[in-house]
């Protein structure tokens, strides 16, 4: 859904461009933006604000990510007959796709200490897992192909690959 404040705000700087044309000839960019800054404030504080929570929404992504692949934090599961280099391999979270979200929509998944998942969830976590290493295997397989057409093409380890190939008239050859 686009934000109201936004596409105020985009109306705003298209028909200041438009007026800029019309009375000077040009527009300076940093001019236009100053001038609806000064001219439309709440709509500005309010897309400002959105701007900081999706900045602070992919800094707790990152730190949650990370905090789920700590291998220092071991102390949860300390239970008889588990290894330790098994306990090790252990994430301390888990990612859970909430029910009805879209696949690959990050709003809609929680983070939950692997100590207090139930079985329903390891499940939940671990069939996103096998959809997540099913993308990385064809983008590693695709990947692969796309080397093996550059090496086959005479590309060098300093050759821009995706500009070489372009360049070159690339023949289907497999190559081991």
């Amino acid at each position: 859904m686009r934000s109201p404040s936004m596409t105020n705000l985009r109306e705003a700087v298209r028909d200041e461009i438009s007026h800029a044309f019309a009375v000077t000839g040009h527009a300076r960019p940093r001019d236009i933006a100053r001038l609806v800054c000064a001219t439309y404030p709440d709509d500005v504080q309010t897309v400002g604000s959105r701007l900081a929570e999706d900045a602070l929404t992919d800094v707790a992504r990152r730190e949650l990510k990370k905090a789920t692949q700590d291998q220092d934090v071991v102390t949860q599961l300390k239970l008889p007959g588990l290894r330790e280099h098994f306990a090790t391999s252990l994430p301390t979270a888990i990612s859970i796709p909430q029910e009805g979200a879209d696949a690959g929509d990050e709003e809609g998944v929680i983070y939950k200490p692997l100590s207090q998942a139930t079985l329903a969830e390891v499940e939940v976590h671990l069939a996103l897992l096998a959809t997540q290493i099913a993308a990385d295997t064809r983008r590693h397989r695709a990947i692969k192909e796309l080397r093996d057409l550059a090496r086959a093409a005479g590309a060098t380890a300093a050759s821009c690959v995706m500009a070489f190939l372009s360049r070159t008239a690339v023949s289907e050859t497999e190559v081991a």
